[in-house]
């Protein structure tokens, strides 16, 4: 079954804000707990908030990439979607424009690939804060 821009950029936005919102509270009960820490816990804290900050920075860039499916879901063929939408990152200077437009599945399918980094970004800071939390509240 073929997503369609549409579905797929509301895919894209729920995900986007869910880890988005997950990742800033899990940022904020951190460094609550910080002062709990010793010396790892001090030295493994700024690591966390910078896995933070990449996965805040790819959830940034998925809504942007949902904003985009969302505009290309909004011409009659999709085709002519992708094309419009090419010719506006060229005039905005985001990405050069392209000889042959890509079609809708292969957008689709390269940013599944941010996707995966982002679920890999998001369980390696989750990962982080579990062992802080442990190491700052149980470990001493």
């Amino acid at each position: 079954m073929e997503e369609d821009a549409a579905e797929f950029a509301h895919h894209l936005r729920q995900r986007a804000v869910t880890y988005g919102v997950l990742t800033c509270i899990l940022m904020v009960g951190t460094s609550i707990i910080a002062d709990k820490g010793g010396a790892l816990f001090a030295g493994l804290w700024p690591l966390m908030m910078i896995g933070g900050l990449i996965t805040l920075f790819l959830t940034g860039y998925l809504l942007f990439d949902a904003a985009l499916f969302r505009f290309i879901a909004s011409h009659e063929d999709e085709l002519d979607g992708c094309k419009a939408l090419d010719d506006i990152l060229a005039r905005m200077r985001l990405r050069a424009r392209p000889e042959k437009t890509r079609p809708l599945h292969l957008r689709i399918s390269g940013t599944k690939s941010l996707l995966v980094k982002l679920h890999i970004a998001f369980a390696a800071f989750v990962t982080l804060f579990v062992a802080l939390v442990i190491y700052g509240l149980w470990g001493r």
